[in-house]
């Protein structure tokens, strides 16, 4: 019987590099600027989509983390783009936060309910197929639950595979994993709030400290994780 040496000698020999074992190099990616998030992950890969998922109506920390991530690709002199399809971007708290603003395209969406979602869509092929943007955002985080369930997988499928060919990363904002495993990277965010004073004088009650949760739902880009988490101290101006 011959060893498993000879046998793979002569696939080699017929068929060379046949059993020779590649590795995968990790995809590029943009830093978001938030150390635990990118020691995780590696950053949000470039080619391919990448969802941000927390409830709307909810202090998640959604925002910041976009926010940081423009900052971080536009101080390299890259260009990003916003899809904004509720119109609810503040540019000065944008620039509070170093991001460049004469390096971002803002798109808003003046349609409202699900006509908003397609206008922001159709913004978005038009983007894509420009090319020149490092990242491109599309913000849907506050667009009703009911309607983002109606946009059928193929869109998202779709959107997956234009991104594989561009050196360009496309994140979404979203109440909940909609993307499913179309999504190279799905972060979930949420939040827990630390109080100080006391309940005994109405209004006395003040945020102390805000912690947001990350939770590593699915990544191609490192080993698997299981989560991660980052503090953001908030010191509050009201009573």
């Amino acid at each position: 019987m011959s060893s498993i040496a000879s046998i793979r000698s002569q696939v080699e020999r017929h068929i060379p590099g046949a059993l020779t074992i590649y590795e995968c190099s990790a995809p590029e990616a943009f830093p978001t600027g938030i150390l635990a998030i990118d020691q995780e992950t590696g950053g949000v890969p470039k080619g391919a989509l990448t969802q941000i998922c927390a409830s709307a109506g909810i202090t998640s920390g959604r925002t910041t983390l976009l926010l940081s991530l423009l900052a971080q690709v536009t101080s390299k002199e890259q260009f990003c783009a916003l899809v904004d399809a509720s119109d609810c971007f503040d540019p000065e708290s944008a620039d509070a936060v170093g991001v460049c603003l004469s390096r971002m395209l803002w798109a808003r969406c003046i349609e409202r309910g699900m006509k908003a979602v397609e206008q922001a869509f159709k913004a978005t092929d038009i983007l894509i197929q420009n090319g020149g943007f490092g990242v491109i955002a599309i913000d849907l985080g506050n667009v009703d639950e009911k309607l983002i369930r109606k946009i059928p997988l193929t869109t998202w499928f779709r959107f997956a595979r234009v991104m594989e060919a561009l050196p360009t990363a496309l994140v979404i904002l979203l109440p909940f994993s909609a993307a499913q495993s179309c999504a190279a990277l799905t972060l979930n965010l949420g939040a827990s709030a630390q109080w100080s004073g006391t309940d005994a004088v109405s209004h006395s009650r003040l945020i102390s400290n805000v912690e947001f949760n990350v939770e590593i739902g699915r990544t191609r880009t490192k080993k698997p994780v299981q989560s991660a988490s980052n503090n953001f101290t908030v010191r509050p101006q009201w009573a």
